[in-house]
């Protein structure tokens, strides 16, 4: 499979750690397959802070928000769409593996059938013990595909990047959610400017998918291959206001697991119908 790998990379004040992470994160992509093109989206023409085989585009953000570069690599995305079998947007400290890449090839197939969004939760390191970075309540639902079972994320399912085939990428680029327009207040920007770039297309409102969902393994815990790692640790290591980082990742589950069928059934028919009114009314 030939991937392309969009990663934002803002050079400001103390770059020199940021670019340490971006060259771990790079070689572990060009780890993963030879068959992976990747390309940084940034702000500076720097020889001091370049990477071989690595394409580089580079954006002038004078007088705009720095955020705005999150959304500069969507054009070239689009032109590529016939050019390669999948698509991974990436802030530039998430440390995507090969256990994670295979645990997307086994999965993402069996939960798009069903309309559902595969799961990662990025994960950070404090004192030797590692915690969510983005759940601030513990995940209490599950689901059943085909007698398999599956964790239900409705707490929240962002994860500083997505992937996505070329299927669902081109369905994906011919949403409202892919040209966003942020003038005016717009009902559909439900997070902020760079986080609705990396949410994709599985956010909250954006009507694609059921549920994000993540499998478990035989013996009840998290198929590992959902875990990514947020290399910052800029949550786990401050006391986050909101109590992101604050979860330690052995008791991201509840030790009893609501099945969720019931509860999907009626949430979707409010979104469906909520979705029907804004669209017309």
């Amino acid at each position: 499979m030939r991937f392309a790998v969009h990663i934002t990379s803002f050079q400001g004040k103390n770059y020199n750690k940021r670019f340490i992470l971006l060259k771990k994160i790079v070689k572990r992509y060009q780890s993963i397959s030879n068959k992976i093109d990747i390309f940084i989206h940034t702000n500076k023409n720097s020889k001091k802070f370049y990477i071989k085989n690595v394409n580089y585009i580079c954006h002038n953000l004078k007088n705009k928000n720095p955020f705005y570069l999150s959304w500069c690599c969507r054009p070239l995305m689009e032109k590529q769409k016939n050019n390669y079998d999948g698509f991974i947007y990436s802030e530039d400290d998430i440390l995507f593996s090969k256990q994670n890449f295979n645990y997307w090839i086994q999965f993402k197939d069996s939960c798009i059938k069903e309309n559902q969004n595969l799961g990662f939760l990025r994960i950070e390191k404090k004192n030797n013990k590692f915690f969510s970075t983005d759940l601030t309540k513990k995940i209490k639902y599950y689901i059943k595909i085909k007698n398999k079972k599956f964790a239900v994320n409705n707490v929240n399912s962002y994860c500083g990047f997505w992937i996505y085939d070329k299927i669902e990428f081109k369905r994906f680029i011919r949403t409202k959610f892919w040209n966003f327009k942020w003038s005016g207040k717009n009902m559909y920007a439900f997070y902020g400017i760079r986080e609705m770039s990396a949410i994709g297309w599985h956010g909250k409102n954006m009507f694609r998918y059921e549920n994000t969902i993540i499998p478990f393994k035989k013996d009840d815990g998290l198929n590992s291959g959902c875990f990514v790692n947020h290399l910052t640790n800029n949550h786990a290591l401050t006391n986050h206001p909101v109590g992101f980082g604050s979860i330690e990742k052995k008791r991201i589950l509840e030790k009893k697991l609501i099945q969720f069928s019931k509860v999907k059934a009626e949430s979707y028919f409010k979104k469906r119908l909520k979705y029907i009114f804004r669209k017309f009314y």
